[in-house]
């Protein structure tokens, strides 16, 4: 059993918690995108995350995921996590009448919360969610002999396309430009993809977008002869890690997506070790593009559900 009197106090993510939830997640987050505060503002209409921050430890709930049986965190950050922490959690879920559900745990902490609770949480492997970290600095030149076949694709296109295709950093006057492509894209792979979520994605980067400089993101916008033909952008985990957060190119343009995967990573995230490319959520292609890539690690990610 166990007994705790803190009341977890949790609100929505705005703007306003980009400071104080990156004071935590780029400490103790391992580089995971799911504690990004840029990830818990933006998808607000998928998982509708609040935050309630206590004696020293970060607490993230999944409000839209909650259900008639579970209340869904995430993992408790801080830079001692103990017991009380997890208890404060499972307190918080019965004053609801309701038993713990966490999403993507990592090894780290899917192991202390068996180290606190044994035999108390099934807790097993997504692989789904697992994210796929690779080198900076091999991806921001596709150097080396397992990606020669990457720098001969992005030197195919540049032959092609020489000085009529332009890279620079996405600024404010690029915003409009951007928008309307992407509304484009989205009606052209409306017949290929699930819409809904593309129209859900759509809205994502919009909010994105549109607080650029608030969420402290980075990117590349790529034209050709002149007209935006695929953008991308991310954002600083921690001093060690750097979220691919979006990329979108004309997939008629062979070899686009190449280059706009070394060029964002080349101008925006060689200050950090590691870029996140985040998970391929079980599609199969997904998940083969990836490894093309030759991640340097996986972050491995669990759940843990009480029973």
């Amino acid at each position: 059993m166990f007994s705790s009197t803190v009341e977890l106090e949790f609100q929505p993510v705005g703007l306003r918690d980009y400071s104080r939830i990156y004071a935590y997640t780029s400490v103790c987050g391992e580089g995971s995108c799911q504690h990004s505060p840029v990830s818990m503002y933006s998808l607000a209409e998928k998982y509708a995350d609040e935050v309630c921050e206590k004696d020293g430890a970060l607490y993230t709930l999944r409000a839209r995921l909650s259900d008639r049986d579970y209340r869904v965190y995430l993992a408790p950050l801080g830079l001692d996590i103990t017991k009380r922490a997890y208890e404060n959690i499972l307190a918080d879920a019965r004053a609801y009448g309701k038993k713990v559900k966490f999403l993507s745990l990592t090894q780290k902490s899917a192991d202390k919360l068996e180290h606190f609770f044994p035999d108390r949480f099934d807790i097993a492997e997504n692989r789904d969610l697992a994210e796929y970290m690779y080198k900076t600095a091999l991806m921001s030149s596709f150097s080396g002999p397992e990606l020669q076949k990457r720098r001969a694709e992005v030197n195919a296109f540049m032959h092609r396309y020489g000085d009529r295709a332009r890279v620079s950093l996405i600024g404010p006057e690029d915003v409009a430009e951007i928008l309307a492509f992407e509304r484009l894209w989205v009606e052209q792979n409306a017949e290929t993809h699930d819409l809904q979520a593309l129209e859900l994605e759509e809205r994502m980067i919009k909010k994105q977008l549109r607080s650029f400089a608030e969420l402290h993101l980075s990117g590349v916008v790529l034209r050709i002869d002149g007209e935006v033909r695929g953008f991308g952008y991310g954002t600083k985990l921690s001093d060690t890690h750097y979220d691919a957060i979006v990329e979108k190119g004309d997939r008629s343009i062979p070899h686009i997506y190449k280059v706009l995967r070394r060029e964002s990573v080349r101008l925006c995230a060689t200050a950090c070790e590691y870029v996140n490319m985040e998970e391929d959520v079980g599609i199969p292609g997904l998940r083969a593009l990836k490894y093309l890539y030759k991640p340097d690690y996986l972050l491995r990610k669990f759940v843990a559900i009480e029973r």
